[in-house]
């Protein structure tokens, strides 16, 4: 096969369908030194048949989806207001606000008073708590209103491999952790009463979350869960 300038680099060999075959036929009759059969290089190939996805088809089934989609119209929208968890969750991000801004002003003190070099325990305590509140203070709301969303959407039972389900599951392993900020909060600040309030609140909330979604766990990640 002989090479064209500028040509070959994007040539497919697919001569058939190419508009520059009969230039090309004409190159290579000129570098061998023979004549060119017209009908080699000229003639019309014909069109390959184009297969019709859509005649494969199982138009009957679009009747099972409109009958689908009118039951899920019926159903209605999902309205939070109707949810008692979220409106013991509205309580618990309401103390989540207090006591985020009680340890600021706290670590705020307490880090006025430490030096250069040395840090108390109370300042590490107050430090830690308020980078994790920073963290996750508009992190749960969302994903409590896709879970119970989801809940909603799917009439009840949740898909276990599903963003719903892993919503759930998310907030709960937010909500344990958090246990182990208030306790530590608490030692730290045993007369603060908002502390006391929102331990109270946060355990009511973390029942409710268990009750509501109970196969929250059954949820993985792959490479990351260990259950």
């Amino acid at each position: 096969m002989f090479r064209i300038a500028s040509i070959h680099h994007y040539c497919n060999r697919w001569c058939a369908r190419c508009s520059l075959k009969t230039m090309c036929g004409f190159y290579q009759a000129k570098e061998q030194g023979t004549s060119i059969e017209a009908q080699q290089w000229s003639e019309n190939i014909p069109e390959p048949k184009v297969k019709n996805e859509f005649q494969e088809l199982d138009f009957s089934k679009l009747d099972q989806l409109e009958e689908a989609l009118l039951k899920k119209e019926g159903q209605g929208d999902f309205d939070p207001n109707q949810s008692n968890l979220l409106s013991i969750y509205d309580q618990w991000q309401n103390y989540y606000g207090q006591v985020l801004t009680f340890v600021n002003q706290e670590w705020e003190l307490e880090k006025a008073k430490q030096s250069a070099y040395v840090e108390g325990s109370r300042f590490f305590i107050l430090w830690n708590a308020r980078e994790f509140l920073l963290h996750y203070r508009n992190y749960v709301g969302p994903k409590l209103h896709r879970a119970l969303g989801g809940l909603f959407d799917a009439g009840g039972e949740i898909p276990l491999q599903s963003d719903w389900n892993g919503s759930a599951k998310a907030i709960l392993l937010v909500l344990k952790d958090l246990e182990l900020i208030i306790e530590k909060l608490i030692i730290q600040f045993s007369e603060n009463q908002v502390l006391k309030t929102w331990q109270i609140c946060h355990h009511d909330f973390k029942l409710q979350m268990e009750a509501t979604f109970p196969k929250h766990t059954h949820f993985i990640r792959p490479g990351f869960d260990q259950f």
